[in-house]
């Protein structure tokens, strides 16, 4: 007897592997499965047996692959949601105007703005003017007019007047050791008493009193021709000025001490009271190169006190700003 009639050959059961109940999709098998009673496996069309699972399968994690850098998860991982942006369209509607485009269009240039006005110390240039008059003056005055009278009173053969240019002379005199006839080194430094130390020193420091002052005046003079020509004016009190000021009275007390070098100690007060004029004359007065010189670096002092700080005016000069017509 064949023992191979009637029998057909033994394949895998798709449903089976290795002995075990696989779960599978009910969904991706195909066909319809008939009713499977509980706990009975049932043979379906593909051959494969099935049956109804006592529980919910266990899903198993995914074994790594070695292949690539994923690694296994521990538990089942929830993806963040995507968001998807949404494109919104410009709303239109038939109200609004309708536009066409003219290729032969000019820009139409904005009106032009008024420019807000531009605001400047105000300009006095009358007062600029006269400090400028008053500063050369008083350079002229000392160099042309006598800052020192000296009188005979028993030293001198006659009475002799020192102006500014005198007092020049007088440097160069000193530093070459002789004086010229009539001159400030003969009558003046000679006349001082011997051992009267202070009346000495002023004697050789007067004619760089009055060459500093004369200096002074001319930077004086330079200072406010400058500000004439550009617009400004002085609004506080300039330093050079009280500086002058200080130079001259320095200089009419440097007289007074060569003038009581001069004399006899017993002669000193006749000679004070001369040189303010009671009684008689000291024997060096101030000359009135000095006076005026004087009066006139005090008008400079006084003068651009003035004028008002916060005095502003509308700037009226051209604009800066080109226009090219065509």
């Amino acid at each position: 007897m064949d023992k191979n009639v009637n029998q057909t050959p033994q394949t895998p059961v798709p449903g089976e592997e290795a002995g075990r109940w696989v779960p599978v999709d009910r969904n991706a098998l195909g066909f319809d499965v008939p009713p499977l009673p509980s706990g009975q496996p049932v043979q379906g069309p593909d051959g494969s047996l099935y049956c109804v699972g006592n529980s919910a399968s266990q899903l198993q994690s995914i074994p790594s692959n070695s292949m690539n850098a994923v690694p296994t998860p521990a538990s089942i991982v929830q993806m963040p949601p995507i968001v998807q942006p949404i494109a919104l369209v410009p709303y239109t509607s038939q109200n609004q105007p309708l536009l066409q485009y003219d290729p032969y269009s000019r820009p139409v240039d904005p009106p032009p703005q008024p420019k807000a006005p531009v605001y400047i110390r105000k300009p006095y240039k009358g007062l600029s003017l006269a400090l400028v008059v008053l500063s050369a003056a008083a350079l002229a005055i000392m160099l042309l007019l006598s800052v020192i009278n000296a009188n005979v009173a028993r030293l001198r053969a006659e009475e002799a007047t020192y102006g500014g240019i005198s007092m020049l002379v007088a440097i160069i005199d000193i530093f070459s050791g002789a004086g010229s006839d009539g001159g400030y080194h003969a009558g003046v430094i000679e006349s001082v008493v011997d051992g009267n130390t202070a009346g000495m020193i002023f004697a050789y420091a007067l004619p760089f009193i009055v060459l500093i002052a004369l200096i002074g005046f001319v930077c004086l003079a330079v200072k406010y021709l400058v500000k004439l020509i550009k617009g400004r004016s002085p609004r506080c009190v300039s330093v050079a000025a009280i500086i002058e000021f200080l130079l001259l009275t320095l200089f009419a007390a440097g007289v007074l001490i060569v003038s009581n070098g001069e004399v006899q100690a017993g002669g000193v007060q006749g000679n004070i009271e001369g040189f303010f004029f009671v009684g008689d004359p000291a024997t060096l007065m101030l000359g009135i190169g000095w006076l005026i010189a004087w009066i006139l670096s005090f008008l400079l002092i006084i003068i651009p006190l003035f004028t008002k700080k916060n005095a502003y005016v509308v700037d009226k000069s051209p604009s800066d700003d080109v226009h090219i017509l065509q």
